[in-house]
């Protein structure tokens, strides 16, 4: 069947509006809540732009290495656990609507709960070719991109297919993914590139704001309001990536 992606963005609004107290309070506790703690207590990366040479032994490269060492010493763990929430929270999401016999938001959860291992298993089976071509690409950075998006459109139904096509493993969810979306790889790309580009778009001035009053105007006060704003968009994207995926499953899987 033909797939367009203004049918899926349709699909995805429908379901906002229908079901947006519900999807809002999910991404609230497990993407919102996670992201402005990391904002408030974690600070950047060390920047690597103050690294001058490639060598191992050059000055700045060692000096980038040790802050880099140090924030992972002391902030690793925190920013690990922020990252499993909102995987969670998006895999939660996609349950409401995909888990077997669609079950009350509290039965969701706990399928969603349950899967996640299987979730984990899978994105760090494909996450893994992915980090490698990106470090390939370092010196090409405006291809990252757009190789994401062609790559996350090819597994974009994992979720889908671990919470809906039980029992299935991780491995086999990856291959139910791409199965299902061939031939369609450039209009799958074309909407998660659109909800990834206006996330990050709409989070923009507020990461900005933030980096500036950090440095600049340290008002704690201030700085909440606008880290909250900052974490309520990506409570947002999540809820579409959500949305698009459970969209693109019903549209592309056997009925």
């Amino acid at each position: 069947m033909s797939l367009r992606a203004a049918t899926i963005y349709a699909d995805a609004w429908a379901g906002w509006r229908r079901d947006w107290p519900v999807l809002t309070a999910v991404a609230g506790m497990f993407v919102f809540l996670p992201q402005l703690a990391l904002l408030l207590l974690v600070p950047d990366l060390p920047d690597i732009s103050t690294v001058t040479g490639t060598e191992p032994n050059d000055p700045s490269m060692q000096a980038y290495m040790t802050a880099l060492q140090g924030w992972i010493g002391n902030y690793g763990v925190l920013y690990l656990g922020v990252v499993a929430a909102a995987l969670y929270g998006q895999f939660a999401l996609v349950a409401v609507y995909l888990a077997p016999g669609r079950p009350a938001v509290g039965g969701a959860l706990g399928t969603a709960l349950r899967l996640l291992p299987r979730l984990f298993l899978a994105s760090v089976v494909w996450m893994l070719p992915l980090g490698l071509v990106g470090m390939i690409l370092m010196r090409v950075p405006f291809l990252i991109l757009p190789i994401f998006a062609l790559v996350m459109a090819r597994t974009m139904l994992v979720g889908p297919a671990i919470l809906a096509a039980r029992p299935i493993g991780a491995v086999a969810a990856i291959g139910r993914s791409f199965v299902l979306t061939r031939g369609r790889m450039l209009v799958l790309a074309s909407i998660v590139l659109g909800v990834v580009l206006a996330q990050y778009l709409l989070a923009l001035p507020f990461v900005a704001l933030d980096q500036w009053m950090a440095t600049h105007a340290p008002n704690p006060i201030a700085r909440a309001i606008v880290d909250g704003l900052a974490a309520g968009v990506a409570a947002l994207g999540a809820i579409a990536m959500a949305l698009v995926q459970v969209a693109a499953w019903r549209r592309l899987s056997p009925r």
